[in-house]
């Protein structure tokens, strides 16, 4: 699966900001579509395969009677691939690719066996709230998946679904209710999963040719610099972040053209900034940071429908604009933010229903309001408050359980003098998040500044209870 389903939090000063593409609320809404009962009972007519290698246990699914289809990330890596049955009785040997599709992280490999294929139907008739199923092996086991289509993926037209699945599912279809196939599995950007179309699927059937030896087909450029962007993934995912850096670059070089090799990459390098910062060493960590934003951009400019890439490279810039205030550039600080603004509004634009980017920009706008009331500029200051509470508003609206867009806001009216409210909200956001010290210190301080001390210092106290690094 794709870097992108990663998991990162970073927090800054009272409310915390959900910098990077997987802050995204999680998929704790998985929608039970209706019962679907075309291919929900494998047989060995059910073309749907277990794809074993180096890369442990994936999925894929016969297209034509000696041909299977499954993702490039499943074949391209160094070892033997071969094909086993769902009731594991046969087992069919790779003999080479007859197609592939990087865009599209497919490949078309020819086998040593027959079984009967897998229809395709067209998926530029799958339409929102559709019912479909995704057969595969998640954790290694055979399993059917119920969920439904969500949308469309603005970059690159990939099936947006509402479905719990997981590595093994890669390379295995997604089914409509006649058990058609409309999708390919690829990837899983939380709260969503992806398919391929299963119209690229169809077209890349059409282009299938002679058989190239898997071997040689894993040495062009291409195929190498996808095994080298994996291998930076799993390296990224151990928090090697270095050594993954090393791999997109070998990846970068190989095929200058990728955008998700520069994505992550700048995924990397902002885990770096934020090692040197947590180490004091700040130059260092804007260094990682400038670069981060520079691999963003270019991930941007070759794919300029990716939101995920404009949320990086929006939390890289808010985190240079407070390098800047810090060091009383004030005015290069400005700039970071409103440039991360224009970066969450260019999110909420392509993905909408995302509460995080609201609350990302609410914050934002929440610190430039800020530097307005110390240059004594108090209309504009009311202004972007009003419109980082609006934004925080639109958050929580989306996601009721978003503990941080509670703080955000808390946090907003605090600055504007709104003790009741901001406690109210700090108070929603300790029961959602009880073990936040941050929480609790931040509403200890509206409560000093309200006069309530001892309510104050009894959360001052919970708050180094459960981190002793919090600033009574």
């Amino acid at each position: 699966m794709q870097m992108k389903q990663s998991s990162v939090f970073l927090s800054f000063g009272l409310v915390t900001l959900c910098l990077l593409i997987s802050c995204a609320r999680p998929p704790g809404q998985i929608v039970e579509a209706p019962a679907i009962e075309a291919a929900s009972k494998p047989t060995k007519d059910v073309a749907v395969i277990r794809m074993e290698g180096a890369f442990g246990v994936a999925s894929g699914f016969f297209v034509e009677s000696n041909k299977i289809v499954t993702n490039i990330h499943v074949a391209a890596l160094p070892g033997v691939i071969f094909a086993r049955s769902t009731d594991r009785e046969t087992l069919w040997r790779v003999d080479g690719v007859t197609a592939f599709d990087v865009k599209n992280d497919l490949v078309i490999l020819k086998v040593d066996g027959e079984a009967v294929p897998l229809r395709l139907a067209d998926s530029g008739l799958a339409e929102v709230g559709e019912p479909v199923i995704a057969i595969g092996y998640p954790n290694g086991k055979y399993r059917v998946t119920r969920g439904e289509i969500y949308g469309t993926r603005s970059s690159d037209k990939w099936i947006q679904m509402r479905i719990e699945l997981s590595g093994g599912n890669s390379g295995g279809p997604i089914q409509n209710r006649d058990g058609h196939v409309i999708g390919i599995v690829s990837g899983v950007e939380t709260p969503y999963s992806y398919a391929i179309p299963s119209n690229a699927l169809s077209g890349l059937i059409g282009r299938s040719g002679t058989v190239e030896p898997l071997n040689e087909w894993r040495q062009r450029s291409r195929v190498r610099a996808y095994v080298y962007a994996v291998q930076g993934q799993t390296k990224y995912a151990d928090d090697r972040y270095a050594e993954a850096v090393t791999d997109f670059d070998n990846a970068i070089r190989l095929d200058p053209e990728q955008p998700d090799a520069y994505y992550n990459r700048g995924l990397a390098k902002f885990q770096l900034g934020e090692l040197q910062f947590a180490r004091g060493n700040i130059e260092r960590a804007q260094m990682f940071y400038e670069d981060g934003i520079k691999d963003s951009t270019q991930a941007i400019q070759l794919d300029p429908e990716d939101a995920y890439a404009y949320h990086n490279r929006a939390g890289g810039q808010y985190r240079l604009g407070q390098f800047k205030v810090n060091q009383g550039d004030v005015a290069a600080g400005v700039r970071y933010y409103q440039s991360a603004i224009q970066d969450w509004t260019q999110v909420i634009e392509r993905n909408p229903e995302l509460a995080d980017p609201y609350n990302n920009r609410g914050i934002t706008n929440a610190a430039l309001a800020d530097l307005k009331v110390e240059q004594a500029e108090g209309t504009a200051a009311w202004g972007l408050y009003t419109a980082a509470i609006r934004d925080c508003t639109t958050a929580i609206g989306l996601d009721p359980r978003n503990a941080a867009a509670y703080s955000s806001r808390g946090a907003v009216k605090a600055a504007l003098g709104d003790a009741e409210g901001a406690i109210a909200d700090f108070d929603t956001a300790i029961r959602l998040s009880p073990m936040n010290a941050q929480y609790l210190y931040a509403r200890g301080r509206v409560k000093a500044a309200a006069g309530q001390t001892e309510a104050a210092e009894s959360d001052f106290e919970k708050a180094r209870a459960l981190d002793p690094n919090v600033e009574p």
